[in-house]
């Protein structure tokens, strides 16, 4: 600061800042889901459909958890390019409670499989 006053700076987020004479800024941001590996990938175009169809059902508490923990996963994996292995076995155990409700939707089939591939 200009005046010799001491400064602060709370918290800085998706910036590159310099300090000093000699200082240097790089910035870099985790890869989005498109950087990520194809099951990866395949897993983010499945859950995006089965949370499309699920709107298409009556909507119950069972679903709603299930697009819920879904939502988490879309966007965990559209910030940092992967799934955590633990929101996985959530999102499967999830998958398991809502079972009955969404049994008739391909689309949930194709989630576990990629869930599945994930989990080796």
């Amino acid at each position: 600061m200009s005046d010799g006053t001491d400064g602060r700076v709370g918290r800085i987020t998706r910036s590159a800042v310099n300090f000093g004479d000699h200082g240097r800024a790089e910035y870099h941001e985790a890869p989005h889901a498109s950087a990520a590996d194809g099951t990866t990938a395949e897993l983010l175009e499945a859950v995006h459909t089965l949370r499309d169809h699920l709107r298409l059902l009556t909507a119950t508490d069972d679903t709603a958890g299930l697009d819920g923990e879904l939502a988490v996963v879309q966007g965990e994996i559209e910030r940092t390019g992967r799934a955590d292995p633990a929101r996985l076995g959530r999102l499967r155990m999830r998958l398991e409670t809502a079972a009955a409700a969404v049994a008739g939707l391909a689309s949930t089939a194709a989630v576990v499989q990629v869930i599945a591939q994930l989990a080796g």
